[in-house]
């Protein structure tokens, strides 16, 4: 299926572990997305469940990848690397794309050709048994430009910045927007939801979202100003 918007085509790419009872969703929410992607790529980051067989049952046209354990970093920049869309757009299997998202993306960086990524609203849906957490009820409808499932980024800016960063592997999302800012890449903003953000007892990135992990992530971010190692 080819998707285009002013001639960008996008590839999204989903890394999953152990993710079988939701990755279906998530590919649902990304097939109803018009325009269409390009392509969706499935990367399967060392499950021993029913991932892959949740994947094909789902939909037999994702390319499935699957690869030793090497975490979502890894998982996403394993995806990025034979990704061939002009765009990439992310999304984390437990999470979903609400209706309109990629056209409102699309549209944002048609109005800033100058972007190298541009990003939408974070929108919040508690699950059944989820454990409420103020940090994410507060960002209910924000602009979180760090959590790359809100954004489309430019292929040639991906490459630039070297994908992400698999040692910031509970930042990576930060650590990467972070550089993205230092390069002094523009970042482009729509008023429209891009993410919806699940909430189930279980989400990793919601570490991602903690004190410790931003700080260290910043702590990075100071070390290259200064011109130390990270």
């Amino acid at each position: 299926m080819i998707g285009d918007h002013g001639g960008l085509t996008i590839s999204a790419i989903i890394p999953v572990h152990n993710g079988a009872a939701l990755v279906g969703e998530a590919i649902r929410s990304v097939r109803a997305q018009r325009p269409p992607v390009h392509e969706l790529i499935v990367v399967d980051d060392g499950s021993e469940d029913g991932t892959a067989a949740a994947v094909r049952q789902t939909d037999p046209e994702v390319r499935l990848l699957r690869q030793a354990r090497r975490g979502p970093a890894g998982a996403r920049n394993h995806g990025a690397a034979v990704a061939n869309g002009d765009l990439l757009a992310f999304l984390d299997h437990d999470d979903l794309w609400p209706p309109g998202r990629n056209a409102a993306l699309l549209a944002g960086l048609a109005a800033d050709p100058s972007a190298g990524m541009v990003c939408g609203r974070l929108r919040i849906e508690e699950m059944p048994g989820a454990v409420p957490d103020p940090r994410l009820r507060m960002a209910d409808g924000a602009q979180v430009p760090f959590l790359l499932g809100s954004a489309l980024i430019r292929l040639p800016t991906w490459h630039a910045l070297g994908g992400l960063r698999a040692v910031h592997d509970r930042a990576e999302d930060l650590d990467f927007y972070l550089r993205l800012r230092e390069a002094e890449v523009p970042v482009a903003m729509v008023d429209a939801p891009a993410l919806t953000y699940r909430m189930h007892g279980g989400n990793r990135s919601r570490a991602a979202l903690g004190p410790a992990a931003m700080l260290a992530a910043m702590r990075a971010a100071v070390l290259r100003r200064q011109g130390a190692p990270t």
